[in-house]
């Protein structure tokens, strides 16, 4: 393991003095070229950063304003929209993002430039990420391990802060938001500021509450499925000519309930919420949260720095730490009521080095170096089995990029290599005594990413990337055995789990004219040793329930699809929009379909702009998808078949008042509008029951 590290350092160090050498020319001292944009608001300066997602990149950014229609959700829920973005559900309250048939390790989720490194293994397990924070969010479609590192095999979610201000002045917004389904609140408020003696000198706080009770279908209430949530984060930085400091920490904390119908008796009990698809038992409303229930706590810290050595070289270093603690809790019999069944803490470190090399021409050049370490503990004191093992995580990786740019032209290309060494220790109680597994694994690869951008004219414009991406696989897929809490399930492991590797070819056509504008994302992707968990039709017997069986196994995959969004402008008023996804997935050494592949979807909505006295930008819209039953199974290969096909119908609006220099900003909008009764193929929980009802929400937001 030294002589790894050691050869990546060495790596590093190579490709630092390369760019040194290139560099040896140009003086220190010269005029330093500004990089970012300032601009004063409110006597608040605003650096502006430059967008971190490269030009050749299939990609869609969802602005501040898009993002203040969906304030109070969790982060899949806010980027669900976009087509080839879709959600893996465990009941209502919990959610993890999909691309494009990806989720779980496949994506790679930035906050504030770190790499977001939890149990994201667990189907159960949203990312620990509060959606107030973010300016923007950027969705990154193709395979880009070669930037971002491993586990970027399926996309990337880029979670982009406001900027830090650089001048004196204080400015700053608060969100209330009430939804009916759940009886929620939500508040989150944000302060941004600086110092009019310290110049280039910004500080930010912002912290978020949120508390809801059980949710109810179209017919009836789930049990135990409340949240709590509070969360809060600062960051403080400073900016000169040619350098800056960046220092964050935040806090994500959240509580939430397990649905008590995921969690059987008998296998006969079972058996007959699956035959009839509801729970068997009636609930009513309440906020209190109980066993089965998971606490989770996410710290992140980071610090960063940047400093321009002349109008062409940059360097950008900075390092994260991230505590994650879970616990997770179950019924239990007298004292142990109080104990978690589960009680996992990571600790995370990431470096990562940075040097951009500027041509004047526009085209650069990046070296980079991700170091990760990782220590993965079971608290003792559970007095139960642990489902995963402890471990120690090291991952080291270098890589280059070049962009080249023309007039109508953009090219990149990149090459990265990456080691990563796994070494886990684990036991079982057993009628013999204590069983150990685990071991020491090795990973390597090899990656390279090619991406074009050709503006053919002022219409028209296509993309094309190419990437090859791979990742490791997770503890839970080499040594689970035993109740996975959250999400209902007796999962198996298989120690003999290979690498991933993953070659995704996307293309994208953009058409750009007054009245009509769209988007065709068209994909292929194969990828050999894909790891996945499929039900084997059995059940298994606990202390605490009767659970189905899934095992982890490994094929050849094939993944094609296309994404479309196109809108079209009747006036200046009238406006229609269309979303529509679809996806092909096969297992291809057994020549069948793969399981738990997101389902063919189609959404559309029309949209009225107006302007109304004293009122800023004013809108109404209606919109409506249509979810298609997923027939792309194989029969008897799970405990239910897929549910129906559903129709969903939305209504929202907004408006936006000036008040001097503030702003009071009002939305509503209503979800599953007619209350339909319906099941989603991508929630886990669809065995015992129906998904979220009508949904009414009321969302405030005042800036200063």
């Amino acid at each position: 393991m030294k002589r790894s590290i050691l050869l990546l350092i060495a790596l590093t160090f190579l490709l630092i003095s390369n760019v040194y050498a290139q560099e040896d020319s140009v003086r220190l001292d010269s005029a330093v070229k500004t990089r970012a944009k300032t601009i004063k608001l409110k006597e608040v300066g605003i650096v502006e950063k430059g967008k971190p997602v490269s030009r050749t990149s299939i990609s869609v950014t969802l602005s501040e304003k898009q993002l203040q229609q969906t304030k109070g959700s969790g982060l899949a829920e806010t980027i669900k929209e976009i087509p080839g973005v879709s959600i893996l559900k465990t009941g209502s309250t919990i959610s993890k993002p999909v691309i494009e048939g990806m989720h779980g390790n496949r994506i790679l989720i930035l906050n504030n430039e770190i790499r977001l490194e939890a149990q994201q293994w667990g189907l159960e397990h949203a990312p620990e990420i509060d959606p107030f924070l973010a300016k923007r969010i950027h969705v990154i479609k193709g395979a880009e391990s070669v930037r971002y590192g491993a586990e970027a095999i399926g996309g990337v979610i880029i979670v982009e802060p406001p900027a830090l201000p650089t001048s004196g002045g204080i400015s700053g917004g608060l969100n209330l938001i009430g939804a009916s389904n759940g009886r929620s609140g939500t508040s989150s408020a944000m302060l941004n500021g600086g110092l009019k003696s310290l110049p280039g000198f910004g500080w930010r706080m912002q912290g978020t509450l949120k508390r809801s009770g059980n949710v109810h279908s179209a017919e009836y209430y789930l049990g135990n499925t409340g949240v709590r949530e509070l969360n809060y984060s600062a960051a403080a930085g400073y900016h000169t000519g040619k350098a800056s400091y960046e220092v964050y920490y935040s806090r994500f904390g959240t509580e939430l309930g397990i649905l008590y119908s995921a969690h059987v008796g008998t296998k006969e009990d079972i058996d007959a919420r699956i035959s009839i698809g509801r729970p068997l038992e009636n609930y009513g409303f309440a906020y209190n949260i109980t066993a089965p229930r998971q606490k989770v706590v996410h710290d992140l810290f980071k610090a960063k720095a940047h400093y321009d050595f002349s109008n062409q070289l940059s360097l950008a270093i900075t390092y994260g730490f991230q505590k994650n603690q879970r616990k997770e809790y179950d019924f239990r019999r007298g004292d142990r009521e109080a104990l978690p069944i589960t009680d996992l803490v990571l600790n995370t470190h990431t470096l990562d080095l940075v040097f951009e090399k500027q041509e004047t021409s526009g085209s650069k050049r990046l070296y980079g170096f991700n170091g990760i370490v990782q220590v993965n503990n079971n608290i003792p004191g559970t007095l139960a089995n642990t489902f995963i093992p402890n471990y120690d995580g090291v991952t080291g990786g270098v890589f280059v990029i070049q962009r080249w740019v023309k007039d109508d032209f953009e090219f990149e290309g990149g090459l990265r290599y990456d080691f990563k060494l796994f070494d886990a220790v684990g036991y079982r109680y057993a009628s013999d005594g204590e069983q150990y597994y685990g071991g020491q694994s090795r990973f390597h690869n090899v990656t390279g990413s090619f991406g074009t951008l050709w503006k053919i004219d002022e219409q028209w414009q296509l993309g094309s990337n190419l990437g090859l991406a791979w990742r490791a696989p997770t503890a839970n897929e080499l040594f689970s055995n035993g109740l996975h809490h959250g999400a209902g399930l007796y999962e198996i492991g298989d120690p003999n789990i290979k690498t991933e590797q993953g070659y995704k070819w996307v293309n994208s056509l953009k058409y750009y004219e007054g009245k009509l504008n769209f988007t065709l994302d068209a994909y292929a992707q194969y990828i050999n040793n894909y790891i996945y968990s499929e039900p084997d039709k059995t059940f298994k017997q606990t202390v605490s329930g009767t659970y189905p069986t899934f095992r982890y196994k490994q094929t050849d995959a094939s993944f094609l699809g296309a994404d479309f969004s196109g809108t079209y402008r009747f006036s200046e008023l009238l406006s229609y929009k269309l979303n529509a996804a679809l996806i092909r997935a096969r297992d291809l050494d057994n020549r069948k379909y793969l399981p738990y592949i997101p389902s063919d979807r189609v959404g559309q909505s029309i949209r009225l702009d107006f302007q109304l006295k004293n009122f800023g930008d004013t809108w109404l819209q209606a919109g409506h998808s249509f979810v298609r039953r997923q027939t792309r199974y194989e029969l008897e290969s799970d405990y239910a078949v897929p549910p129906g096909a559903y129709h969903h119908f939305q209504l929202s609006g907004g408006t936006a008042m000036k008040i001097g220099n503030q702003e009071l900003s009002f939305n509503l909008s209503v979800d599953n509008l007619f209350n339909t009764l319906y099941k989603e193929y991508m929630n886990r929980y669809r065995y015992y029951t129906h998904d979220m009802g009508r949904n009414i929400t009321i969302r405030l937001a005042y800036k200063f």
